[in-house]
């Protein structure tokens, strides 16, 4: 077989490529000032922004951030983006004016773009640095090295996209069609003009070349768009509530007060001077009624409740429902401590959904609880969202995102519902910031004993037991329209739904948790069949 001599591949010499550099003057230099006008808009407003984003949603590295160098040192190289900014639009207004200096002038802007790009680089990089040899914990889980490098690409890309930007821009001003454009001079070809020609023609090996193209897209690909696509974190599976028509049944809820011990008291004479113990401040007779009322148990009769529903028949079951309906309980996550308390061995969320199993009879239930993020809210169809979504911790939640917040906010007014608890004092404070945070027009408001989401299916005449009162003894809630959006509990209802063991609450107090969440449910899945009902008509 005669091997067939392999056609030579033509070239064209970078000195041979004509020009016309008067014909091309306007162009060239309305080029000029738009890359860098366009350059000065990324450096002063885009970078500074995206960094501010991502300390928004990584609270942990914003607070090591306080009063550190690295803070103090990032705050000058953003300062220096404002002074960049300014000297790029002065460069690109100068090109309106051909001479050689101006053409030397707009090489400044583009070299001051590489520096400061570095010491951002380098600044990020320490940051990451310092949050992996410190152990630190992001969203829950700690550092190895190759999160910490997808942690600082998430900061660093950016800023190599603005340096990107200014290389090619760079690569642009020194052709020698813009050198001519400013000078008048027609010299040899440039370097810039060597880099066109060469990513033109694909240099003297093209088929080598279009490997090393496509080996760099790959690892681009794996860096930067499949990172990405893991952060929207993915498809979500549509919430699918039990059809059929219901008409719920009330079980009444009995308290039995236990019997106060009366206290001794130590009588003094009217005329001493000495005082041998303080008086407790608190203890007034509305606290120690309140008091009362907290050590009462509560005692749930075996009433059946096993056709909650809506629609008055006797299946139970909701309109707009689902045949293959399956009960869950979804948490929400924040980067704050303790939002998954009760995911673990302590059962809080699976002993949830077996014991509304066993009261309405809906036995189709999840294998377990699951969590995700606020974002993925956004991703559930019109008539498959969650009826209500589950929210606690026992520290600071964190910063929040203004777009997670309103994200939630959404969810909740359009037919959605929060249920919230919290696990300590410190989280009752930042829970009560960040709702005023998503809903600044609608205040958190004591809930009366006598609303319907007391009543069934099973019934609290006196309001929810106060549990452990890490945030006072009253439940507080969010309404809009008439309906309850969010249902905030500062007691710790979810310690109570744990297994023995992991939990000191009584079994009548443990009881009137279940039953007392049960209600929170059935008033959500009744919430989401109207909104669900109103959507489709």
């Amino acid at each position: 077989m005669i091997a067939q001599p392999q056609a030579e591949i033509p070239t064209v010499r970078v000195d041979e490529i004509p020009t016309s550099p008067s014909a091309s003057k306007a162009r060239v230099v309305a080029l000029a000032v738009f890359l860098l006008a366009g350059l000065a808009a990324a450096v002063f407003f885009w970078l500074p922004s995206a960094f501010t984003r991502f300390l928004e949603s990584h609270a942990e590295i914003a607070i090591l951030f306080q009063g550190s160098h690295v803070s103090s040192s990032l705050m000058l190289v953003f300062q220096l983006c404002g002074l960049l900014a300014v000297l790029c639009a002065l460069a690109g207004g100068a090109a309106m004016v051909r001479n050689r200096l101006t053409y030397q002038a707009l090489r400044v802007p583009i070299f001051a773009v590489y520096a400061l790009v570095t010491a951002y680089l380098w600044l990020t990089w320490q940051a990451c640095g310092s949050v992996h040899d410190r152990g630190l914990a992001i969203h829950g889980a700690k550092l190895d090295k190759v999160t910490m490098l997808y942690l600082w690409w998430s900061l660093a890309w950016p800023a190599l996209a603005i340096a990107l930007y200014a290389a090619w821009t760079h690569v642009m001003l020194r052709s020698r069609s813009v050198y001519a454009a400013f000078t008048q001079e027609h010299g040899a070809p440039m370097g810039g003009d060597h880099v066109l020609e060469d990513l033109r023609t694909h240099g003297r090996d093209p088929r080598h070349r279009r490997s090393v193209y496509l080996s760099v897209f790959t690892h681009l690909f794996f860096l930067c768009v499949i990172p990405y696509l893991l952060s929207l974190g993915g498809c979500v599976e549509a919430y699918k509530v039990p059809q059929g028509s219901g008409n719920p049944v009330v079980a009444m809820v009995k308290m039995v007060k236990p019997k106060k011990k009366k206290k001794q008291t130590l009588s003094l004479r009217p005329n001493s001077a000495i005082l041998f113990e303080i008086p407790d401040l608190d203890d007034t007779k509305v606290d120690q009624q309140m008091e009362e009322q907290t050590q009462a148990t509560y005692q749930a009769s075996n009433a059946k409740a096993g056709k909650m529903g809506k629609g008055g028949g006797t299946k139970g079951g909701w309109p707009e429902g689902m045949d293959d309906y399956k009960i869950r309980f979804i948490r929400l996550e924040h980067s704050g401590g303790g939002w998954d308390d009760g995911m673990d061995e302590t059962g809080a969320d699976l002993n949830f959904l077996r014991a509304f199993a066993e009261a309405t009879g809906f036995k189709k239930i999840a294998s377990k609880g699951e969590s995700h993020s606020i974002a993925l809210l956004k991703k559930y169809p019109k008539d498959g969202f969650p009826p209500f979504v589950f929210l606690t911790g026992n520290a600071d939640m964190g910063n929040v995102s203004e777009a997670d917040r309103k994200i939630l906010r959404d969810y909740c007014l359009n037919g959605g519902m929060l249920i919230a608890d919290a696990g300590s004092a410190r989280f009752h404070q930042s829970f009560m910031h960040f709702m005023r945070q998503v809903f600044p027009d609608k205040p958190m408001v004591d809930i009366a004993d006598d609303e319907m989401i007391y009543q069934l299916p099973y019934s609290f005449p006196d309001g929810a037991p106060a549990f452990w009162h890490h945030g006072g003894r009253r439940p507080l809630g969010v309404k809009h329209e008439g309906r309850w959006v969010a249902f905030y509990h500062p007691g710790d209802m979810n310690d109570a739904w744990k297994s023995q063991g992991y939990t000191d609450v009584t079994p009548e107090m443990r009881e009137a948790a279940m039953n007392l969440g049960i209600n929170l449910v059935y008033y959500a899945f009744t919430q989401w069949n109207d909104a669900v009902s109103k959507a489709k008509k």
